[in-house]
């Protein structure tokens, strides 16, 4: 016997597999008194819930007593439906917002290995300046070192400047001292001649004439 239509049929010839999915409902019209009636429309109900809803509920209970399932009502099955629909929309919310998110991580991604990229470049040329600036420090204290000597030798030609006016003003003074002798000795000699020679060497070849 069939649960959801109660008829009996012989296991011979049991085959739901053949079945009409779709519901149907007929119109018919009599034949006159004790002749019957017959078949006027045929046509589909699916979507009357008069008719689907019912079915629906057995065809529940059905599959619960098969399958051992614990059996909902319709208005359970509904609920049961909606929270389902609801948890499909958190569900689909949910995955935007992980999309939205994993799209941010890659930018960030791409961000930080711009960064990085650019921090790397920035150590390259800190090294270099590095390098560059310890060549310079290297140069200044030669440069240095050059000019300590050459205020050393500046003050080896200062001193040696200093000996050579010292002993350029002696000359000099022996120089004035040697002129006002041979001027005395002029004098002399334009005096016991009776000159007036200017030169002492005029005066020396006089005398040397008048031998």
């Amino acid at each position: 016997m069939c649960p959801l239509c109660g008829r009996f049929v012989s296991l011979s010839r049991f085959d739901p597999s053949f079945f009409e999915s779709d519901i149907f409902a007929v119109n018919v019209r009599g034949l006159g008194r004790g002749k019957g009636f017959a078949v006027s429309e045929t046509f589909s109900v699916l979507g009357e819930r008069a008719v689907t809803d019912p079915i629906a509920d057995r065809c529940r209970v059905i599959l619960g007593v098969i399958e051992g399932m614990e059996v909902l009502s319709g208005d359970e099955g509904a609920v049961l439906r909606a929270e389902v629909e609801r948890w499909k929309r958190e569900a689909q919310r949910e995955r935007l917002v992980g999309e939205e998110l994993f799209a941010k991580l890659v930018e960030l991604e791409e961000r930080n290995s711009l960064w990085r990229g650019e921090v790397s470049r920035l150590r390259s040329q800190l090294e270099e300046r590095a390098a560059e600036l310890a060549l310079m420090e290297e140069e200044a204290l030669r440069w240095k070192g050059v000019a300590s000597e050459l205020r050393a030798e500046v003050g080896g030609l200062r001193f040696e400047l200093a000996e050579a006016d010292e002993e350029e003003d002696e000359y000099d003074e022996e120089e004035m001292l040697a002129s006002e002798e041979m001027q005395e000795i002029l004098d002399r000699i334009n005096a016991s001649a009776n000159a007036d020679f200017e030169c002492l060497s005029d005066a020396v070849d006089f005398l040397l004439e008048e031998g």
